[in-house]
């Protein structure tokens, strides 16, 4: 029997065993003999080898859900329909930007209602670019044949002009943020029609992210698809976009000093 264990068990606890079998142990009203006391052993040590297995299997399954996780992030692109109005993701996005936020739009409504949130990283030292169409009339009236949607009324001259008052105030409000201390912030106007949105975050940092919105014709900005982008696995439309937007940028006009 003990040849069979010294196979199964080290040295040591072979001699364990043996002396514990050899004093046959009483307690008071008990007496275990050396096969019980060995069998006791041998339950210890195999309830310890299932705790070390159960542990490297935990350990394990946390290295296989740490790497889906940064597969899933990797390709993590893809068509998806939102809202303008999905304040949420916006937030979110703004708030996990550690280096750099730029953010381009037509109107940039939802992004005025983020002031707080811009504010909070350019204190934390984060560089922000903001960029939105210069609202002159005749761009707005471009904008009236192309767009449509609940948010400008663009079909009638009162329509284009209540959409001039609240561009200007949009442009206002963001100008604005040239005041708040940390982070460098530059703003320019377009005048040309933008037929994307932007929100780039940390580009040119291995996490850096990118939500494009593309505007259809005659169709709402409420439906229109958003593309999540990862420059690692959608390399070549990152590429695409990424230029588009420098050259939005490029060709845009200064309006921070």
């Amino acid at each position: 029997m003990f040849r069979t264990l010294q196979r199964i068990i080290p040295p040591i606890i072979v001699l364990i065993l043996a002396t514990l079998g050899a004093l046959d142990i009483q307690l008071p009203g008990l007496k275990y003999s050396d096969t019980q006391l060995i069998s006791a052993m041998l339950a210890l040590i195999a309830i310890d080898a299932f705790v070390d297995r159960v542990d490297s299997s935990r350990a394990v399954e946390r290295e296989l859900g740490k790497i889906h996780q940064r597969l899933t992030v990797s390709d993590s692109s893809g068509i998806r329909f939102a809202q303008r109005i999905e304040q949420e993701k916006i937030e979110d996005l703004i708030g996990s930007a550690r280096k750099t936020l730029w953010i381009a739009g037509p109107s940039n409504d939802g992004i005025v209602q983020r002031l707080e949130e811009i504010r909070d990283r350019l204190q934390h030292g984060v560089q922000v670019r903001i960029l939105m169409v210069d609202p002159t009339d005749e761009l707005i009236e471009w904008y009236g044949r192309h767009a449509v949607g609940p948010t400008y009324r663009l079909s009638d001259p009162a329509g284009r002009t209540r959409a001039k008052v609240r561009l200007e105030d949009n442009r206002d409000r963001l100008i604005e943020l040239k005041d708040v201390v940390g982070g460098t912030y530059e703003m320019r106007v377009l005048e040309r029609i933008m037929w994307f949105g932007f929100i780039v975050i940390d580009a040119g940092e291995r996490d850096q992210r990118m939500d494009v919105q593309v505007y259809m014709y005659k169709r709402s900005a409420d439906t229109a698809p958003i593309l999540r982008l990862n420059s690692s696995s959608d390399a070549k439309w990152w590429q695409i976009f990424m230029e588009q937007y420098e050259l939005y940028w490029a060709e845009a006009r200064n309006v921070v000093e």
